[in-house]
């Protein structure tokens, strides 16, 4: 009996701290690490307010694990993307699924990605004690991944950055913009999703053109 209810008590601790979580990442997500409000995320994860210094320690511990949640898995992959390319053709699927699934992130439509993009949003447009820790960890890995990708066929350092810079602040727009922005983004009618893949084509086609007169990748012609 023992044995059951102290199983009991951790399913329901570990049930609480997970509620706790999800609505960390909606609050800090809407409103930013400063406006956000422990007592609210309490109310929202019907939990005691108490139960934040419990599981968490403090509010900006609380927001150093909603931001590894909601970043910490995004970088790696992104990162790693150049290690797969063996040929012209493997290269521009990589670059592809770079720009697809940088943007299929600030899809307002989806939920995860919703949240991904709104904390992205706070910490660049009003940034916290933070923010040089999760851009070294978390923005860093991702930017790199497409400088290599990138590398592999533009060999002058000036060139190199321009491009990756630019590639970088076209994702970006999407991810710092809100819903009615988005929708000012793409013509009537035509869906987030949809028009992510037509923006995907668009950025990949100015660097496919971009790189069009220089030799193959790295591994291959």
């Amino acid at each position: 009996m023992a044995k059951t209810t102290a199983r009991k008590t951790r399913c329901d601790g570990e049930r609480t701290r997970e509620a706790i979580l999800a609505a960390a990442e909606a609050e800090f997500a809407e409103k930013g690490f400063e406006l956000a409000s422990a007592r609210e995320i309490c109310r929202r994860a019907d939990a005691n307010a108490a139960l934040i210094s419990r599981y968490f320690g403090s509010k900006e511990s609380l927001y150093r694990i909603v931001a590894k949640r909601l970043f910490g898995d995004l970088g790696a992959p992104l990162a790693k993307l150049a290690d797969g390319v063996k040929d012209e053709k493997s290269w521009r699927a990589a670059v592809r699924e770079w720009v697809d699934d940088m943007l299929f992130m600030t899809l307002p439509t989806e939920k995860a990605q919703k949240l991904c993009a709104g904390l992205f949003r706070h910490e660049v447009t009003r940034p916290t004690k933070f923010h040089a820790e999760f851009k070294e960890a978390f923005g860093r890995p991702v930017y790199e991944g497409l400088r290599k990708l990138l590398a592999m066929k533009v060999k002058d350092e000036e060139r190199l950055e321009l491009l990756t810079t630019s590639i970088w602040a076209q994702v970006s727009v999407y991810a710092l913009a809100d819903v009615k922005w988005h929708k000012s983004f793409r013509p009537t009618g035509v869906d987030n999703r949809a028009w992510a893949e037509k923006v995907t084509d668009s950025i990949c086609e100015q660097v496919f053109l971009a790189t069009k007169n220089t030799k193959g990748t790295k591994e291959g012609k």
